[in-house]
């Protein structure tokens, strides 16, 4: 029996979101990620609710910054002369999808590099 109406793995157990190694390599970095984040930031995984709302806060940070990351490693594929649908691909969208979240940004930027 559990204490949460939550009927996943809390934050709070090793547990959460197939734990820091699991089979999904990905969600097991976002999972140690936000873990080291929060214990760097003085905080620890609980069930509190300002603990969760502080990982919460931690995680949008993160996910910003792997935007950013992403539009980086777009443009600099763009700028080598990748195409969308390659992009689109890795992404795991559509050539019109890759294109229409950052080409403007993408554009944007080799215009600034160019002046």
């Amino acid at each position: 029996m559990t204490d949460s109406p939550w009927p996943y793995p809390s934050y709070s157990d090793r547990r959460w979101l197939g734990g820091d190694r699991g089979s999904d390599r990905s969600l097991a970095a976002v999972v140690r990620t936000v873990r080291a984040t929060v214990a760097d930031a003085g905080g620890t995984a609980s069930k509190d609710p300002d603990s969760l709302l502080g990982a919460l806060t931690h995680l949008a940070d993160i996910a910003e910054r792997v935007d950013w990351a992403m539009l980086s490693l777009v443009g600099e594929s763009r700028a080598h002369g990748v195409s969308w649908a390659m992009i689109g691909s890795s992404l795991g969208v559509t050539k019109q999808a890759a294109q229409q979240r950052f080409a403007p940004y993408v554009k944007q930027a080799l215009e600034q590099a160019e002046s």
